[in-house]
């Protein structure tokens, strides 16, 4: 009876593999064939077997595809490195793709990343490949980078434009001021009273002007006129930011800290400016209060971000995007005077130091303002 069973078994084995090799035969057809990305067989460069998916690609019927040269679908410009790719691919036997064009039998031209490996096929050296259609992803990549390169082009043509009429501007606008002041001077209390209030409308005016022209200059000079980056002492930079508010922190009463801050690569001019101008609102845009600003720093991965906290009047949320734009006022002149340049400064440098800036508040406060430099380089590194 042993025996029988013995021999029953070496019978069935057989019969055993069979089913097992036919079930993986199945599953190879079925995988192999069905498969979303292109997939193909390659032997001695030509075709040997193919997929619905790799025939939908190049535009071709799968019989059609059997035989052929497989670089006779790359575009003539992109097979030397597609031969390249492919034997570094198969030598080192790993798998990561690269990206090349083909040219389908409609004549269209499509981008594909191919993968390949090594294998054995007909009980031949052989090579498995995947293709797929990456045509969509790099005509957004593309029109991605005309945008950006459209976005910087107008952004320097913006500026040159600000600098130019800021600069061409100030020397007729020093002629209209300067007559009006001596009008008001040769004049005064020898017109009747509403000649004295119109020409003091006019000298106002022309100031005001003066100032505006002033703060645009500054503006279109941070990304035209900065400085190549290097090595920046942030204490030095905030105790030099403190020295130029000397006059304003003695009058105020106010009190700037510090904890330990951090060397980074950036423009020093500009970064003395940013501190300046958030130190200078939380002096401006106090309350009762003596005015309080403490600043600190920390650090994660190559982005260093400051704060800048105060003990001031405060904004409201709804503000904290538009206070940031150019010539923005929350305030009126006779409240608090100034141009509502200051934070667009701010935002600007600290935009071409790879960072950005933002605020949290909330009405009677206080601000903590954050601004981030990318110790890996920004706009000039």
């Amino acid at each position: 009876m042993k025996q029988m069973s013995k021999t029953s078994e070496l019978i069935a084995k057989p019969e055993v593999m069979a089913g097992e090799i036919k079930q993986s035969r199945e599953l190879f057809r079925i995988l192999f064939h069905r498969s979303p990305i292109g997939t193909y067989i390659i032997q001695n460069g030509h075709f040997r077997l193919v997929n619905r998916q790799l025939a939908y690609i190049l535009g071709y019927e799968e019989d059609e595809l059997i035989g052929r040269p497989s670089l006779g679908f790359v575009l003539a410009e992109d097979r030397d490195a597609v031969r390249e790719n492919a034997v570094r691919m198969l030598k080192a036997g790993c798998s990561l793709g690269y990206e090349f064009r083909i040219i389908t039998k409609q004549a269209n031209i499509k981008w594909v990343m191919e993968t390949v490996a090594p294998v054995h096929y007909q009980r031949k050296r052989a090579t498995l490949g995947s293709l797929v259609d990456v045509t969509e992803r790099k005509q957004v990549e593309e029109r991605l980078k005309q945008i950006t390169v459209e976005m910087q082009r107008s952004n320097t043509e913006l500026e040159q434009f600000a600098y130019v009429i800021s600069h061409d501007l100030q020397e007729p606008l020093r002629m209209v001021s300067s007559y009006t002041q001596l009008l008001a001077k040769r004049y005064s209390n020898k017109l009747d009273s509403d000649a004295d209030e119109f020409i003091a409308y006019a000298v106002d005016g022309a100031k005001r002007m003066q100032t505006l022209l002033h703060s645009l200059l500054d503006y279109s000079r941070v990304g035209t006129r900065g400085k190549p980056f290097g090595l920046v002492n942030c204490e030095h930079v905030v105790e030099q930011a403190v020295a130029n508010l000397k006059i304003a922190i003695e009058e105020s009463g106010a009190s700037v800290s510090y904890d330990v801050l951090p060397t980074v690569m950036g423009d020093e001019g500009q970064l003395v400016q940013l501190f300046q101008n958030l130190i200078g609102n939380a002096i401006k845009f106090r309350g009762e209060e003596p005015p309080k600003v403490h600043i600190w720093a920390g650090r994660r991965d190559s982005v260093v971000t400051f704060s800048v906290n105060d003990n001031g009047i405060g904004i409201n949320p709804q503000h904290s995007q538009s206070i940031f734009e150019i010539f923005r006022r929350l305030h009126t002149r006779e409240e608090y005077p100034g141009t509502g340049m200051g934070l667009a400064i701010c935002k600007k440098i600290a935009e071409r130091h790879g960072g950005h800036i933002s605020v949290q508040s909330q009405p009677g406060q206080g601000s903590t303002f954050h601004f981030s430099v990318d110790m890996a380089g920004g706009e000039s590194a």
